[in-house]
Order: structure tokens, then sequence, then C-alpha cells
């Protein structure tokens, strides 16, 4: 009987889907925020003087996003950014 490989056991898919993961809580989290406040993507992008389509982006987990861009959009939304390891 052939042993089953497990995909999670390649370094580089794992790393991929890690990566992917954080991405894709980051943008639920954008987008909950956004939503919660009342305002468009359009809104948003203006008060951040950015493109509506980059805020598109931030909220489908298509691009990596920096601290200082999660830094701005928490000061468009009068909130404070808190990043802990645990």
């Amino acid at each position: 009987m052939r042993k089953s490989s497990n995909i999670f056991d390649k370094p580089a898919f794992a790393k991929k889907f890690h990566q992917s993961s954080i991405r894709y809580k980051y943008a639920v989290a954008i987008q909950a925020l956004r939503t919660e406040a009342g305002m468009t993507q359009e809104q948003l992008g203006q008060i951040m003087s950015v493109p509506q389509s980059s805020i598109a982006r931030w909220e489908n987990g298509g691009t990596n996003i920096t601290v200082e861009t999660l830094d701005k959009i928490a000061q468009a939304m009068h909130k404070e950014l808190k990043i802990d390891f645990q």
C-alpha cells in the first residue's frame, strides 16, 4: 500500500498557504471594519487618497499589505492598529 502524501508536508506549499491565510484574515478584517462604518470602497479610497481598486485588492486578499498601509487604514477609520504575537 502506498503512503498518501500530505500536501502540507511540502515546505513551499505550506509557506504559500500560510501567507494566503494571513492575507485572507486581513482582507476579512478590513472589509468588516469598512462595512461596520457604513462606507463604500470608494469612500474609504477617497479618505485614504487611493483608488477604489486598491481597497478591493486589499479586501479580496489579492495583494500583500504592509504594516504602514494597515496603519493608514486604521487612521482613516479612527481606529488603533494592534499587532500581537500569540
